[in-house]
């Protein structure tokens, strides 16, 4: 259960709800974060457009940057970012082997972090 109401279009004022119609013609929903946020609109307003100078630059393709997103929702244990962005993955065409190949990079580059850090394994610079 969420700490805070998800609020609906018929709970926030009329510069929310364009907002949430952005975001239903964006997302065909409004997703559960926004719907939180709304109860702050300054927040959600800079959120949304971090997003937009963030996910809509060209700098790295969409494909990657949604790997990396869904890589860190991974590490950060959030159960909604994973499935989210697990779908965006299937949906811009990646494979299951593909996604499994993202966390077993994950796991091997997380392994290797690890062990270095344990034998204090240092670049020789």
């Amino acid at each position: 259960m969420p700490n805070v109401e998800l609020l609906s279009e018929e709970n926030v004022n009329p510069e929310v709800q364009e907002i949430f119609r952005q975001l239903r013609e964006k997302f065909g929903e409004i997703p559960a974060p926004y719907r939180a946020m709304a109860h702050h609109p300054k927040y959600l307003k800079l959120v949304l457009s971090k997003m937009e100078a963030v996910m809509g630059s060209d700098v790295l393709d969409l494909r990657t940057k949604l790997a990396i997103a869904f890589t860190v929702s991974t590490l950060n244990n959030c159960a909604f970012c994973i499935s989210m962005y697990a779908k965006q993955l299937r949906d811009a065409g990646f494979t299951e082997q593909q996604m499994i190949e993202i966390l077993a990079v994950v796991d091997f580059v997380g392994a290797m972090n690890h062990f270095n850090n344990g034998m204090l394994v240092k670049p020789e610079m």
